[in-house]
C-alpha cells in the first residue's frame, strides 16, 4: 500500500501525529473520554506489527484527573460572554448598590422613631409651659410671703396645733449643790438617789458629759448649801458641796410655746432655789424677797401648758410646786416642808437639764 495511513491520538487535549510506513489509521483519544476508533482491520494489523517500533505512553490516570480538574472551563452562554468585562471570561454578575434593597426601609424606621420621640418630647414641653402660665400668680397680684411655720390646721378638733420653733439665748445656770456621788451608768446612780429618799432627804440624778451625778441639795451658790450639807453630815457624811453649771448657749429649734415658758419661770426658779437654801441655814424666809416672789409666782401660772415640751412642762410644774411648798413652811409647816421643796426644785433641775440636752 503506497498510501501511508494516519493515526491521530490526543493526549491532555493535545494532538499527536505518528506517521507509518506500511498502514495509517486515525485514533482519537479525548482528555475526559479517550475514544480510539479503527477504521479498519488493517490498521489494527499494522499496530500488531510495529507494536516494537512504537511505544504507547498513555497519560497517568490520577494525573489525568488532576490536570482535568484543573482546567475545566465553565461552560458560559455566549449572552453572558456578552455582559462580561475584560479578558476574563468569568461571567460578570452586576452588583448591587450598596442599601439598595434594605436602606430605604431603615431610613423610613428611623426617621419615623426621631419623629415620634421629638412629637412626644416637644408635647411635654407644651405642656409644662402652659402648667406654668397657668399656676403663676394673677396679672398685679404679688404671691403672699409666708413667714409662720406653723402647720395648717387639718380642721379637727381634737388635733393640737403644733408650735412653731423659735432662737432663744439662754444663760448658763450655775448654783450650788451637795453632791452626793458621780456614776457611770444610770442605773447606779438611781440605786444611790432611792437610799438618800428613803432616809427623808431630797436628792436626783443629772447626766453631763455622759456620767451620772447624784445631787442631794441646791441652793443660788456654793456657800448656800452649807446649811443643807450640815442634815447629810450624820447619815451621809461623805457628801460635799460644790457649783455645778448647766450650759446655756443660743438655741435655734426651742419651740414658741417652750421660749416664753423657760422666760417667764427661770426668773422665779432661781429665786425660789435662794429661798429655800437659805430657810436650811437661817430657819425662815425674807418677807421682802417673799413679796417679791409672790408677784412674779402670777406670770407662771399664766402660762399655758397644753402645747409645751414634756420636760418643760415638768420644770413648769415643779416650779409651782415649789412655791407652794415654801409658802407651807412660811406659814409653820416645818422641815418637812422644807425638803419637799427641795425635792421639787431638784426635780425642776433635772428636767431642765434634760431640754437643754435636747436643744444643743
Amino acid at each position: 500500500m503506497d498510501k501511508h495511513n494516519r493515526i491521530s491520538i490526543k493526549i491532555n487535549g493535545k494532538e499527536s501525529k505518528v506517521k507509518k510506513e506500511e498502514k495509517e489509521t486515525h485514533e482519537f483519544v479525548e482528555s475526559e473520554k479517550p475514544l480510539i476508533i479503527i477504521e479498519n482491520d488493517e490498521v489494527a494489523a499494522a499496530q500488531e506489527e510495529e507494536e516494537d517500533d512504537f511505544s504507547w505512553v498513555l497519560p497517568d490516570e490520577n494525573l489525568k484527573n488532576h490536570s482535568s480538574k484543573e482546567k475545566e472551563i465553565p461552560v458560559i452562554p455566549i449572552e453572558d460572554l456578552r455582559l462580561s468585562k475584560g479578558p476574563s471570561k468569568i461571567p460578570y454578575k452586576p452588583k448591587n448598590k450598596k442599601g439598595f434593597h434594605f436602606f430605604p426601609v431603615k431610613q423610613f424606621a428611623v426617621s419615623f422613631v426621631l419623629a415620634v420621640i421629638l412629637g412626644v418630647g416637644f408635647g411635654f414641653m407644651i405642656l409644662k409651659i402652659v402648667d406654668d402660665v397657668n399656676a403663676g400668680p394673677a396679672e398685679n397680684e404679688t404671691p403672699a410671703e409666708v413667714t409662720d411655720n406653723t402647720p395648717p390646721s387639718t380642721g379637727k378638733q381634737e388635733d393640737t396645733p403644733v408650735s412653731g420653733q423659735t432662737a432663744i439665748d439662754l444663760e448658763t445656770l450655775a448654783t450650788g449643790v451637795v453632791q452626793g456621788g458621780k456614776f457611770s451608768t444610770a442605773e447606779s446612780a438611781n440605786t444611790t438617789v432611792s437610799e438618800i429618799k428613803g432616809k427623808g432627804f431630797a436628792a436626783t440624778a443629772v447626766e453631763v458629759d455622759g456620767a451620772f451625778f447624784v445631787i442631794a441639795g441646791i441652793g443660788s451658790e456654793q456657800g448656800s448649801v452649807s446649811g443643807i450639807k450640815t442634815k447629810y453630815e450624820e447619815a451621809f457624811p461623805e457628801f460635799f458641796a460644790k457649783t455645778f453649771e448647766l450650759p446655756g448657749g443660743s438655741y435655734t429649734n426651742a419651740g414658741k410655746a417652750d421660749a416664753e415658758a423657760i422666760n417667764a419661770a427661770l426668773p422665779v426658779y432661781k429665786e425660789l432655789v435662794a429661798l429655800s437654801s437659805q430657810a436650811f441655814e437661817n430657819g425662815e424666809i425674807d418677807n421682802g424677797q417673799w413679796d417679791n416672789l409672790t408677784k412674779q409666782i402670777a406670770t407662771v401660772k399664766d402660762v399655758k401648758t397644753d402645747s409645751l415640751h414634756a420636760q418643760m412642762k415638768e420644770f413648769h410644774t415643779n416650779v409651782q410646786s415649789a412655791f407652794t411648798q415654801l409658802q407651807e413652811f412660811k406659814n409653820g409647816g416645818g422641815q418637812k416642808s422644807l425638803w419637799q421643796s427641795q425635792q421639787s426644785l431638784l426635780n425642776a433641775y433635772q428636767a431642765y437639764s434634760v431640754w437643754i440636752s435636747e436643744l444643743s
